[in-house]
């Protein structure tokens, strides 16, 4: 049994499980696989591309129900994708005698005890960054890597006149564009919206004109985030940001085919958060060809192929009693800059880049091979443990 949201959510991990699960359906060692969508489904169960889908219950993170769902689909497994923080520590108890694989991510240094707490009695914890993996390690959490990924079928170097027209036409013809893909939740922003937009103004006079700046999330405080819009007022930027429509951004209109246009017309991505668990948008934007820009801390220089990992300018104590990073604004201005300055000297080899770039997200981060030398040697492992008469804990 998979738990997350729904695969036919917009979110992020709505997106991994709809290019995984199919994946692990064909591998020969997996008999079936049904999913517990604790957000996107209630009500009532269906089926959805050959997946039984079992609904939400009265908990937001599916606490009430993980016991009885793997018990009514005769679950061997239970991989769960969300911060194992926010399940309750009985659910090993609860889903035997399934097993517990929490995919989880890790982003504060050291990882927080609500964190290895949480699973420390799991059958296995999968990282899905390094740096996750190193940090539970350290903590004395025995755990595997086995990263998100990209569908290099969307997430690819478009043509150059298709992306010229996108760009004419959607982007207002900019003469520079910067993208920046995040969920506008809590405040202040993990994601970085304070300081991506601080040092988008410092760098405006130096950038080509006119400059844009796309910041693909709900400008609103409805999922108690920040007033992005008034932000981009309080500063000046009105007639230099742009922000998506909100409902079609909730009714998730805006598909990946969307996503996959708008980094290309890019000239560079901004992602410097104060931490990530992992960062699909980072590996996203580079699919596409296009620099990034984001923090040196977590997970997140690990990601970059093509860009700056921008120092931060301090550490930050957080309510999990660990540290994450404050972003540097000079440091995004100055990456910025530098990016572009590079994309302008490329010239003729820009293309060439771009194309390298991608091939390198590709060949780390495509689903099939993600599948093929992560997932099912995990799998093979955890079945021979079953089959030698194992059970929920290791033995």
């Amino acid at each position: 049994m998979y738990a997350s949201n729904a695969p036919w959510c917009a979110s992020g991990y709505g997106i991994q499980g709809r290019s995984l699960l199919p994946r692990l359906k064909q591998l020969d060692v997996v008999d079936d696989i049904a999913i517990f969508a604790w957000f996107g489904l209630q009500g009532g169960g269906t089926m959805a591309n050959g997946f039984p889908v079992y609904p939400a219950g009265l908990d937001a993170y599916g606490n009430d129900m993980y016991g009885a769902h793997c018990g009514h689909f005769r679950a061997d497994i239970l991989v769960t994708l969300i911060d194992a923080w926010v399940i309750k520590p009985n659910v090993v108890e609860d889903i035997k005698p399934a097993l517990w694989l929490p995919w989880l991510p890790v982003d504060h240094e050291p990882a927080p005890e609500i964190v290895t707490k949480a699973v420390k009695d799991a059958y296995m914890p999968i990282s899905y960054a390094k740096f996750g993996r190193d940090m539970l390690e350290r903590a004395g959490i025995p755990n595997v890597y086995i990263p998100h990924g990209v569908e290099p079928g969307i997430f690819r170097v478009i043509d150059d006149a298709a992306v010229a027209a996108f760009r004419r036409e959607v982007c207002e013809d900019a003469a520079w564009l910067g993208v920046m893909v995040s969920a506008n939740k809590g405040w202040p922003s993990r994601k970085g919206f304070e300081e991506v937009l601080l040092a988008f103004k410092q760098a405006l006079p130096y950038l080509p004109q006119p400059a844009m700046l796309y910041i693909h999330a709900d400008y609103t405080k409805a999922t108690q985030g920040g007033d992005l819009a008034a932000l981009v007022r309080a500063h000046g930027l009105e007639d230099h940001v742009r922000f998506p429509n909100r409902y079609k951004l909730w009714i998730g209109d805006y598909d990946q085919s969307y996503l996959a246009m708008m980094y290309n017309a890019a000239d560079v991505f901004l992602g410097p958060s104060r931490g990530e668990g992992f960062g699909i948008p980072i590996i996203e934007a580079q699919a596409c060809g296009v620099p990034v820009v984001v923090t040196n801390f977590s997970s997140m220089p690990e990601l970059v192929r093509w860009g700056e990992a921008v120092e931060p300018s301090s550490l930050c104590w957080t309510y999990q009693d660990s540290f994450q990073a404050v972003p540097d604004v000079p440091g995004i201005a100055e990456a910025m800059l530098q990016l572009t300055e590079e994309r302008r000297s490329l010239n003729g080899k820009l293309r060439q880049k771009r194309m390298e770039t991608s091939e390198a997200i590709h060949q780390e981060f495509g689903w099939d091979s993600l599948v093929k030398d992560y997932w099912r040697p995990l799998l093979v492992d955890v079945l021979e443990h079953i089959n030698n008469g194992g059970h929920n804990g290791i033995t």
